[in-house]
């Protein structure tokens, strides 16, 4: 039988499949009895799932990023589905098709990169350029950087999303740059393509996304500016006030301190790019909580984070 995603569960339907363990909890009822509250999940989304009464065998039989089979039923609490688990048992790795559990784009990865590498072609500056060829014709950051997500859980977190993000970023670059000619455009196209790319050593995702040690310690920002400043220095004679201003884009496009930036936008380029950046970011994640939300008696999504509101989404 093939499977139900979780995107497709209804009120009622009995659920007997394989899911991937983002949450694990085990908590107490009011009268101290042991209960499992879980987050599931499939490539379609995820759901919260409770077992009452849960045995310490059941308890410990499973752990947080590991698959498990479940029999149970959907159902609606506070206005929001989740499933009510009966019975659950682990499943080993081999018996999973992870391609079912990770989340992908839904573009398609070769054409996304063609796309990308045409509006390369259209940089005119020499230093720009090869700086941008050292990148994309390494075979290696190729890969990892059309497979790897943009972020764990907020924005473009699908494999390929990292891609997607950068292409509609510089496509909305190129754009803008158009609208603003004190814009140097090869600078702020190339920074669009750059600004994430730390992100290919920040994020693992071999099955959920987590951070690595290195995206833990250092982060995008000084992942990315280090991998930059290798490059160029392969590059002979790459102007020191070039490179300045690309770290410059790199490190400040979050826009805040508190939204983690060591410095603010200073340039025409680098406040272009913090705005685009954050404009895509928050059109996708906007738009994955309204597909996502399963609350069918409210015009409004719950409380996203975020945000720092409730969507509507009629």
């Amino acid at each position: 039988m093939p499977r139900k995603y979780i995107s497709s569960l209804k009120n009622g339907e009995i659920v007997d499949d394989v899911f991937l363990v983002l949450k694990k909890e085990v908590k107490e009822t009011k009268e101290k009895k042991p209960y499992l509250n879980l987050q599931l999940a499939d490539k379609s989304g995820f759901i919260e799932a409770r077992k009452w009464d849960a045995t310490s065998q059941i308890c410990d039989s499973f752990q947080k990023d590991t698959f498990i089979k479940i029999k149970g039923i959907v159902e609606t609490f506070n206005n929001t589905l989740q499933i009510r688990l009966n019975e659950i048992y682990p499943v080993r790795d081999a018996q999973v098709p992870l391609n079912e559990f990770i989340p992908h784009t839904e573009k398609d990865i070769t054409e996304m990169m063609n796309e990308l590498r045409q509006i390369i072609k259209t940089i005119k500056d020499p230093n720009l350029t090869l700086l941008l060829n050292a990148f994309f014709s390494d075979e290696s950051f190729c890969k990892t950087f059309s497979t790897a997500p943009a972020a764990t859980q907020y924005h473009h977190a699908f494999l390929g999303g990292l891609l997607e993000h950068a292409l509609s970023v510089a496509k909305l670059a190129d754009s803008f740059s158009k609208l603003y000619p004190a814009i140097r455009r090869d600078l702020l196209i190339t920074g669009v393509i750059l600004h994430d790319i730390g992100k290919t050593r920040e994020l693992s995702y071999e099955r959920s996304f987590q951070y690595t040690d290195e995206g833990y310690l250092t982060g995008h920002l000084i992942s990315g500016v280090l991998m930059v400043n290798e490059k160029a220095q392969r590059i002979t004679g790459f102007p020191h006030e070039l490179l300045n201003v690309l770290f410059h884009m790199i490190l400040s496009h979050h826009g805040e301190h508190e939204w983690g930036s060591p410095v603010k936008p200073g340039t025409l380029e680098a406040i272009a790019l913090h705005y685009l950046d954050n404009l895509d970011a928050k059109i996708q994640a906007a738009t994955k909580a309204i597909s996502e939300n399963k609350d069918i008696n409210s015009s409004c999504t719950e409380y996203i984070k975020i945000f720092d509101r409730k969507l509507y989404k009629k």
